[in-house]
This record gives structure tokens, C-alpha cells and sequence, in this order.
């Protein structure tokens, strides 16, 4: 299809300038589509942490070629279950009201499961308007609200969740999932559901910018001397420290380093998130000296800052397992540090860092064999280094944007030629 034919509209309520993971994967995503193709956004403010909260937006605005449109919805505490919910009704019904009445009519709608009742919006849209939709899914709902203890399985609210979700993936021109345990997890929800086909899940990974983000030696990171980083083995957390990454494994796995003795090995953790009060306070609590804290820093500092280490942590919960991946995975690969993946057996992030070896794959609460882990490696800088050079070149061949955008074109393109 002819570039110039082409209309690509998103819909996320996390965009640019936030700097949260999906946020800056879209923002990735379609700068970089944007010389394929009219590329649009309908977004919320920003509002995922308080650096972004701050940030100087317009309601209008075209960034690196992407039309940027903000929907002005509530902006509560994300933090607050209930009030998180108001904000997520809100976006989508008002989203949804502007597509009803805005005369010009979308080519394709692709909607990312942010928030994860937003694809309503799209099924509504087909339904009223006859546009065709691509469900992007980052994080599985409400599966994923059940693993968290928001919601009870079986109770009323996920069953009418999960009926929601049959009709929207029914009625889906093409569903995007992250990796090959996410499209299990969905092909096992959809059996017996006879209008569901299997072949239009698509699996396409995301990715971190090679250029953006780049290893270089902890010596020269800033972030380092001003954390004190340079002269301990550091394993270096950086993202969002949500409630299903699970970052206990590696904590206890410095208590202990530190009960035998080894004061030489440290983590950092770098963000903001539901679960950092409790952390600090089992840290605190337990006179844990190697485990450092540290605010969320602006995204143009994110090569000096994850450079600051020699390993990186990537962690989820085994309750979520085929839900999601992680977006700190990527920028991982980026930098060139070995992975220390906490993961459930199976996950997409598991099975990377052992096919590419470029780290290791430990269980959640597994401390003793994450404990051993960091003492390999801590003593074996040249394993280090070699398992470091895998993670980028992995990066460099399988987690492009470049690979990711000429997949979305595809994706576009076969919509669009179904819909004919």
C-alpha cells in the first residue's frame, strides 16, 4: 500500500512526554511510522508520575510527525484502586463520545490495553462506524487484576470483564501480543469460543532504540559516582516498580550476600511505584546496607543511568506469568549488561535470556539460586562481559524498532485489505 494512503490512528492514554514504559513504546512506535503514513494519537495528559504530571502540555500538538490530540479526562492518583478506575472511565468514555461525533472516520483503529477497558471504545466504534480495530495488548486484563488481588475470580465484576473481552476479541481484526507465552495465554482464554479465530493474533515484540541507548562503561556514568556505584558489583533496577514485579528475590539475595560477608556486591533501584514504600521499609527493617533507593530520572539521562551496574534486573511475579513483558527486558538488552531474569519458567523473558544467553533465569523467591547468580558473576568478569555482548547483539537482531514498525505496516496493511 502507498504510504501516502495510509491513516494510522492510537489510542493510549499514556503517550509523550510521559515516560512510563507503554508511553515510550508508542511514542517510539509511531515517530518512527510516521514516514509511512498519517499518524495520529488520542491521548490523556500526562499523569503516571509526578516528573510527567509536570510536564508542559497543549491539547493539540504535532510531535516528530505524530498528530497528538489529548483527550482532558481526571488525572486522581494512579495509586488509588478506586481512583485509578475513575480516570480510566472517564479517558475512555470521553475518547469514545469524540469518535461517535467527530465527522472524519478513522481508517484503522489500533488501541493499546491502556487502560485496559479502552478497546471497548473500538469495539463500540466498528459496531456504530464499521472501523476496523487492532487490539494492541501490552498487560492481559482482567487476568491481570486477579493475579494483583484487585478483583476476585469468578466474582461478578470478572465475569462481566471477561465477556467484555470475548466480544472485543471476536469482533478484532487483529490482535498484537509481545511475545509467544502471551499468545498461548490468549488462545487457551478464547477456546470454545467459536467466532474466535486463532490466526489473527499476531505476535510482535517491542523494543528499546540501539541508537538512543547504548552501553558504555560505568566509570563515565554520572548517575554512578553520584550513587556510588563504580566500586561494587551493582545490579541495577530501572522502571516501574509496580506491584507485579517481584524485586523481594533480589533483595533478600543481597541480605544474605551480606550475611556471608560479601558487602561487595550491591542493587539499586531505580523508579517510583506502588510497592517502593514497602521495600524501603523490609530494607530498612532489616538493616539491609547494600540495597539503595532512587528516584525516577528524566528519560534523556537513561543511557548514563542504567550504565551505572554491571547486571540488570528484570522481574515479574509467577501470578502473572503470559500476562505481560516487562519493559525494562529491552532497554537491558540495550546496555549490554547481563540479565538477572526473575521469572516463572515459560516466560517470554526466560525463555530470551536462555536461548540468547545473555543472563541468567532464576524463579521468583528462589534467593538461594539468585544469590549464587550474582556470586558468579561478581567473580567472573569475563562471563560478565561475554553474557553482556549477547544482550546487546539479541537488541540488535530480534528487538528493533525498525523490525516492529515494518510489522505494524503489515498489520495495517492486511486490515485495511480484509476491510475492503
Amino acid at each position: 500500500m502507498d504510504s501516502e494512503r495510509r491513516s494510522i490512528t492510537f489510542l493510549s492514554k499514556n503517550f509523550y512526554p510521559e515516560q512510563g514504559g507503554t508511553a515510550q513504546l508508542l511514542t517510539d512506535l509511531t515517530t518512527a511510522l510516521a514516514d509511512r503514513g498519517a499518524v495520529s494519537v488520542l491521548s490523556g495528559y500526562p499523569n503516571y508520575h509526578e516528573i510527567d504530571r509536570n510536564a508542559s502540555v497543549t491539547t493539540e500538538e504535532t510531535y516528530e510527525g505524530v498528530d497528538i490530540r489529548r483527550i482532558f479526562s481526571t488525572r486522581f492518583d494512579k495509586d488509588v484502586l478506586p481512583l485509578r478506575i475513575i480516570n480510566w472511565l472517564s479517558f475512555t468514555l470521553l475518547v469514545l463520545l469524540r469518535l461517535l461525533v467527530t465527522r472524519a472516520k478513522p481508517k484503522v483503529l489500533f488501541v493499546v490495553s491502556s487502560p485496559p477497558i479502552l478497546p471497548v471504545v473500538t469495539w463500540i466504534v466498528k459496531r456504530v462506524r464499521g472501523v476496523p480495530y487492532v487490539y494492541v495488548i501490552h498487560d492481559m486484563y482482567p487476568d491481570m487484576a486477579v493475579a494483583l488481588d484487585y478483583i476476585s475470580e469468578g466474582g461478578i465484576v470478572h465475569r462481566l470483564w471477561e465477556g467484555m473481552n470475548r466480544a472485543i476479541y471476536r469482533d478484532a481484526d487483529r490482535i498484537v501480543v509481545l511475545g509467544d507465552s502471551m499468545k498461548q495465554r490468549l488462545v487457551e482464554k478464547a477456546e470454545g469460543d467459536r467466532g474466535f479465530d486463532p490466526d489473527k493474533i499476531v505476535v510482535i515484540q517491542n523494543w528499546e532504540d540501539a541508537e538512543a541507548v547504548q552501553p558504555k562503561p560505568k566509570s563515565e556514568s554520572e548517575f554512578a559516582a553520584e550513587y556510588g556505584t563504580r566500586d561494587a558489583f551493582t545490579l541495577v533496577y530501572g522502571g516501574n516498580i509496580g506491584r507485579f514485579h517481584d524485586l523481594m528475590t533480589a533483595i533478600q539475595a543481597i541480605e544474605r550476600l551480606e550475611a556471608d560477608g560479601r558487602t561487595d556486591i550491591q542493587l539499586i533501584i531505580i523508579g517510583e511505584g506502588a510497592q517502593k514504600d514497602d521495600l524501603i521499609e523490609y530494607v530498612e527493617d532489616h538493616d539491609i546496607e547494600n540495597v539503595t533507593f532512587a528516584p525516577i530520572q528524566p528519560v534523556e539521562q537513561l543511557t548514563d543511568v542504567l550504565n551505572c551496574g554491571d547486571a540488570s534486573l528484570v522481574s515479574v511475579k509467577e501470578s502473572v506469568k503470559g500476562m505481560c513483558v516487562s519493559s525494562k527486558f529491552y532497554s537491558s538488552l540495550a546496555i549490554g549488561d547481563p540479565i538477572l531474569g526473575v521469572v516463572p519458567a515459560g516466560d517470554e523473558i526466560a525463555r530470551v535470556v536462555e536461548d540468547a544467553d545473555c543472563g541468567a533465569h532464576v524463579e521468583p523467591g528462589d534467593v538461594e539460586a539468585a544469590k549464587t547468580v550474582l556470586e558468579r558473576w561478581a567473580d567472573d568478569p569475563e562471563l560478565t562481559a561475554m553474557l553482556g555482548e549477547n544482550a546487546r547483539h539479541c537488541l540488535e537482531t530480534e528487538y528493533t524498532i525498525e523490525n516492529a514498525a515494518a510489522a505494524y505496516v503489515e498489520v495495517y496493511d492486511n486490515t485495511v485489505a480484509q476491510a475492503a
